[in-house]
């Protein structure tokens, strides 16, 4: 009887391990780079002798689109929408792309939002104190959104909303 039970002890962890095996081999990750650039247009104001308030002044660029290809990437990975579970943003950067030389000494925050054309508008990063003489910002993404139903549109669009402390150097355009 004893035997018994321990051999039955031994198939179940064997199960158990192997059910853990299993897992593993479906949990597939799978990093898909994004880019795209953003002028922004608030530098025009400059020229027209525009003077920023006190403190600052809060401005939304407009939503820019992104075009997702997943069901390219659905198919390169067999697989199918409904075996998608989660998706999430790994990371998020900011880069000053022109005019050279210049940083994001003009922001004091950032948030960045995604939406569909059928999908709300929902906060993934944001970067709450912006160090001064940075050309590059690695934002803080939120871990606890999931993504997969903005992934699966055709087009997801990416919208910042920053407060300014300064008038953005003319022709001021980032990476995103």
């Amino acid at each position: 009887m004893k035997r018994m039970i321990l051999m039955a002890g031994i198939a179940l962890a064997g199960l158990a391990a192997g059910c853990n095996k299993v897992k593993q081999l479906a949990d597939i990750n799978v990093d898909i780079p994004y880019s795209s650039q953003v002028n922004i247009l608030a530098s025009t104001y400059d020229s027209l002798g525009f003077v920023l308030p006190a403190g600052g002044a809060s401005l939304s660029l407009p939503p820019v689109p992104v075009v997702t290809n997943s069901q390219q990437y659905i198919s390169e990975y067999k697989t199918s929408t409904d075996k998608i579970l989660d998706v999430d943003l790994k990371s998020l950067a900011l880069q000053i792309v022109s005019p050279p030389n210049h940083n994001f000494d003009f922001l004091d925050n950032v948030q960045v939002y995604i939406s569909s054309n059928t999908l709300p508008e929902v906060l993934v990063a944001s970067q709450d104190i912006v160090p001064k003489g940075s050309t590059t910002l690695n934002l803080n993404t939120q871990a606890d959104v999931n993504l997969k139903s903005y992934f699966v549109q055709d087009t997801i669009y990416f919208r910042l909303e920053t407060h300014i402390n300064a008038i953005p150097p003319l022709g001021t355009q980032l990476n995103i």
